[in-house]
């Protein structure tokens, strides 16, 4: 156990559409663009950095008027009164659509075009330097040929948000990233064994194939 953790969340079940909120669909990054970022970068020996963004969905701008009871604990001696969200919450059904659109205002501020063929990369070039950052919900991949221009995107992000620097890229979207002087290898390893755990089945002995050995089928039995 490395922490523990309390969150407030609002009752987002409760909300109308058309009166509390509105659109609620928000881009993430597609397999295939992270893979082929991954694929330059091997081929161009570029540097591979990831980010974390803290409380992400707590960045993002209500443009709706949206109303939450007190917290338990919270008392009031004014009577019955209720609060008036300025940001966005944990559990808001317009959370993740205000957070990106908040993360997109940002860093086109800070000269990234985003891209048509998947809205979650954004690329800046300038003289010779070249940054492709993808973003998936709160985790960031940055991409780059120059170490010190990621070095002042990190500052100028957390100027915005409060990041969580997780240093060269390792683990990204249940792939396990490994790099060498030949190249990156990805492996889902990791990943296969959180499912099944999840299954409970971490302890069974594993198979060549997916079927009993020996195995006699007849058309009389089962179920057609």
């Amino acid at each position: 156990m490395e922490r523990y953790k309390a969150r407030l969340v609002a009752k987002g079940f409760t909300q109308q559409e058309g009166l509390d909120f509105t659109d609620t669909f928000s881009p993430v990054a597609k397999l295939t663009t992270v893979k082929t970022l991954l694929a330059i970068s091997a081929v161009k020996g570029w540097h591979l950095v990831q980010l974390d963004v803290n409380n992400a969905f707590l960045n993002g701008d209500l443009h709706e008027e949206v109303y939450m009871q007190l917290p338990q604990g919270f008392h009031s001696n004014k009577g019955n009164v209720i609060c008036k969200l300025n940001k966005s919450l944990y559990g808001l059904k317009q959370a993740s659509r205000q957070w990106n659109a908040k993360f997109c205002s940002v860093i086109k501020q800070l000269g990234f075009k985003q891209s048509k063929a998947d809205y979650s990369l954004f690329t800046r070039k300038f003289n010779n330097t070249f940054i492709a950052l993808v973003e998936y919900v709160d985790d960031i991949l940055i991409a780059s040929n120059n170490v010190q221009e990621v070095e002042a995107l990190k500052v100028s992000l957390d100027q915005h948000f409060k990041l969580k620097d997780l240093g060269g890229l390792k683990y990204f979207l249940g792939l396990e990233i490994a790099r060498s002087v030949k190249g990156i290898t990805l492996c889902q390893r990791k990943y296969a064994l959180e499912i099944l755990k999840d299954a409970g089945m971490s302890a069974c002995k594993p198979s060549k194939i997916p079927m009993e050995q020996n195995l006699k089928l007849s058309k009389f039995q089962g179920n057609c």
